[in-house]
C-alpha cells in the first residue's frame, strides 16, 4: 500500500507510541500503515462522513486488522478513548483544526501531528491555550503545492508574532521550500503594488512584505 508524501510524512511522527486516532480518516490507509510497520500498537479511524467511513471499513477488514484497528462514523476528537496517546489531524484548514483543538477534550495526548492545507498559523496562535507547544515543523511539496506540517506535544511556550506567523522552527530552519513560500509571496505583493493606487491599501501590503523579509534574516 502506498501512502501520498504528505500521509507518509504524518506516519513518521507516530512511531512508538501507543494509541493513535487518525482524525478524517478518509480510506484508513496511514492507521492501517502504522499497525503494519509497528510504529503503534493499535489505532482508531474517524471519518464523520458515511462514505470514507465505509471504505476505511472495508479496507481494514481487507488488510485482517480489525483486531487492532477500530473504525469509527463520528466527530473527530470527541471519540477518542483514554488510551489514545497519539492523534493526526491530516487534509484539514488551519482555522478548523484550531477550532477543534480549544473546544474538544484532548484527554491524554501526548503527541499531535497536525498538517493543515492553509492557515497554519491559526494553530500555533492557540497553543498556548490548549498547553501545548511545536517540537518540529516541515513544510512537504506534494503535487507543486506546499504543505505544513507541525508536531505538538504538551506544554506551555509562549511565542511572539513572528513565530506564530512562519513557525519557530520553521524560522531556525529555513528549509528550500519554506525560503521559496515567501519569495514567492514577496513577487506576488510586489506585483500587486504595482497594480493598485489607493495608498492605505499599498500601505498594507508594504508591511506585509517587510513581514516576510523578517522571516528570511
Amino acid at each position: 500500500m502506498s501512502l501520498s508524501k504528505r500521509l507518509n510524512s504524518c506516519l513518521e511522527y507516530t512511531k512508538g507510541f501507543n494509541r493513535l486516532a487518525d482524525i478524517g480518516t478518509d480510506h484508513a490507509l496511514l492507521p492501517i500503515e502504522a499497525i503494519n510497520r509497528g510504529y503503534v500498537l493499535s489505532a482508531l479511524a474517524i471519518d464523520n462522513k458515511k462514505g470514507p467511513f465505509e471504505i476505511a471499513y472495508n479496507n481494514v477488514i481487507e488488510h485482517k486488522l480489525e483486531k487492532s484497528i477500530t473504525v469509527i462514523l463520528g466527530d473527530g476528537i470527541s471519540r477518542i478513548d483514554n488510551d489514545v496517546d497519539v492523534v493526526v489531524i491530516s487534509g484539514m484548514g488551519g482555522g478548523l483544526i484550531a477550532n477543534i483543538l480549544v473546544n474538544y477534550n484532548l484527554k491524554n495526548v501526548k503527541r499531535l501531528v497536525l498538517q493543515p492545507n492553509n492557515d497554519a498559523s491559526s494553530i500555533r496562535g492557540i497553543l498556548d491555550i490548549i498547553e501545548f507547544h511545536i517540537v518540529d515543523e516541515d513544510i512537504i511539496n506534494e503535487k507543486n503545492k506546499l504543505y505544513d506540517l507541525i508536531i505538538i506535544e504538551t506544554g506551555i511556550v509562549y511565542y511572539n508574532k513572528l513565530q506564530i506567523e512562519f513557525g519557530p522552527i520553521n524560522l531556525k530552519k529555513k528549509s528550500r521550500f519554506f525560503i521559496i513560500r515567501i519569495k514567492n509571496e514577496i513577487t506576488r505583493l510586489n506585483n500587486l503594488l504595482n497594480q493598485i493606487s489607493l495608498e492605505e491599501r499599498k500601505t498594507t501590503i508594504k508591511t506585509r512584505i517587510s513581514l516576510l523579509k523578517e522571516a528570511l534574516k
